[in-house]
């Protein structure tokens, strides 16, 4: 069953054509424009089911035209792609600005066939909001917690996905689209306080909680590394050892309008 249609903009006609075949070879029609002028035609002309567009066209920056091409076609889902920027500008900015611009997907080029499908398939997600069970992403390098936390989760109806650090979530998981990131404070690499950094800045709907027990190295007990978490932003903390119980109901409470008010 495809998507439906898809409207690319990319000035550039060779990548365009390999994105277009990309497409259709996932089921998808395509509509291909080299500036924003025919994408305004397009999108006036025909259905669309998703936009994907590059950040930097002739045209000049499309991330400001966002809210012209969003009245446009209100309630079709914008893919924003780019390899880095005109004037120097490195690719995780580009990214970040396509996130402040609102995009609801980001790729960065070169992308895979599976990139483009995960997209596909978040996007039907999006059409039937009102039946989308609500995402959770689990992040903790013990694969044993990995696990539990996903089954308590997953028994509760809600959709998981999971990483075993966070360097692998932020690569892997579309988290523009994660309700709530329950992660690990201390894990190798970037730990869970960078992180928790991270995602409060570049996605500050999505709600995180902090899970600790502690690091007896550093002698920081789990209380004092949950209030270093809780100051960064996250959303609730929650001490290990926990049951299922414990789990489940902070994320019901987390995602309830009574305990966001508190």
């Amino acid at each position: 069953m495809s998507l439906g249609t898809v409207l690319i903009l990319e000035d550039s006609r060779v990548q365009a054509q390999l994105i277009s075949r990309i497409l259709e070879g996932l089921g998808c029609l395509t509509l291909v424009s080299h500036d924003l002028k025919t994408a305004y035609s397009m999108i006036r002309d025909f259905k669309v089911d998703l936009m994907l567009l590059d950040v930097y066209v002739s045209d000049g920056n499309t991330l400001k035209y966002m809210s012209n091409l969003r009245e446009r076609a209100p309630d079709v889902p914008v893919a924003v792609m780019t390899s880095g920027g005109a004037g120097g500008a490195v690719l995780e900015e580009t990214l970040a600005m396509a996130r402040q611009a609102k995009a609801d997907f980001v790729l960065a080029k070169p992308f895979t066939p599976q990139a483009i499908a995960n997209i596909l398939t978040q996007t039907k997600l999006i059409q039937v909001k009102p039946l989308r069970r609500k995402h959770m992403l689990v992040i903790d390098d013990c694969r044993v917690i990995r696990k539990l936390v996903t089954a308590a989760l997953d028994d509760k109806g809600y959709r998981v996905s999971e990483a075993a650090s966070m360097e692998e979530a932020l690569e892997r998981v579309d988290i523009a689209h994660v309700d709530v990131v329950i992660t690990d404070i201390f894990m190798p690499g970037m730990g869970g306080l960078e992180g928790i950094n991270i995602i409060r800045s570049q996605w500050p709907e999505v709600h995180v909680i902090a899970m600790s027990a502690g690091a007896e190295l550093e002698q920081l007990d789990c209380m004092k590394a949950l209030s270093e978490a809780r100051k960064i932003g996250a959303t609730a903390q929650l001490p290990k050892p926990f049951t299922a119980s414990d789990l489940t109901m902070l994320v019901d409470a987390v995602l309830s309008e009574k305990f966001l008010a508190a």
